[in-house]
């Protein structure tokens, strides 16, 4: 595979996947029918950054125990938050369900308190990162699974700094082909009729696992979770 992903490559991956993904939501009537379609639209990002060319991988800096990223805002629509909540119920105790929802209010409380604007350049752990470690990895959203940089402390810098610019250590023949994945994903999903919004994932998080009532709301392609929840607000 070449270490270059050109620009019909690039539609060719998106094309395909906005393909599959809609051959998919045809099938789907219930909660249960949708969530095996997101994970094969997650699968689909973790199979595509495995079969990158050895070369470019051999770039990438992240590693097991580097969560420099995990305390920057997420931005994520809505099917991503139903497949985090959906892994966080079938694999937490209760115990510690009610944990993280207790630290996902906490965020959703201080993210509420912001001015407008002030969201974008914040920076706070994610209420999910435990011992430097996603505590969801399997869940975690499309934005965690396609950002790659070539250069930890860069990343370090940004976190301290939000004005430091990570984009020149972004690789760009991988970002490409994970983007075209997440890309055709989010096409699919909205063609279908679900809600596009961008949502503040804690925020959202935290009502998905304390409101059974958005689920119904996003089935039947409504608005699944209040504007509070939005990335940016009013």
């Amino acid at each position: 595979m070449p270490a270059r992903t050109s620009v019909a490559q690039r539609f060719q991956i998106f094309d395909r996947t906005v393909a599959e993904m809609q051959d998919r939501l045809l099938e789907v009537r219930t909660p249960a029918q949708m969530m095996p379609v997101l994970r094969w639209g997650m699968d689909e990002l973790d199979s595509t950054y495995a079969q990158t060319a050895p070369g470019v991988r051999a770039k990438v800096a992240c590693r097991d125990g580097c969560a420099f990223c995990c305390q920057v805002p997420v931005d994520v629509q809505a099917h991503e938050v139903f497949f985090a909540a959906d892994h966080i119920q079938v694999h937490f105790t209760p115990a510690a369900l009610n944990k993280v929802i207790a630290k996902l209010a906490a965020h959703r409380g201080r993210v509420a308190a912001f001015a407008n604007g002030q969201r974008a350049t914040s920076r706070q752990r994610c209420a999910l990162l435990v011992a430097g470690s996603c505590s969801i990895y399997a869940g975690r959203p499309e934005a965690c699974r396609s950002h790659h940089t070539s250069d930890a402390a860069v990343c370090k810098a940004n976190l301290a700094d939000p004005l430091v610019n990570l984009s020149k250590v972004y690789i760009p023949a991988l970002r490409a082909r994970m983007f075209a994945v997440m890309l055709g994903m989010d096409e699919a999903i909205e063609a279908a009729g679900y809600d596009e919004r961008a949502y503040d994932f804690g925020s959202a998080l935290h009502e998905a696992l304390t409101n059974s009532l958005c689920l119904m709301r996003w089935m039947r392609r409504q608005p699944a979770f209040p504007d509070a929840c939005l990335a940016n607000p009013g």
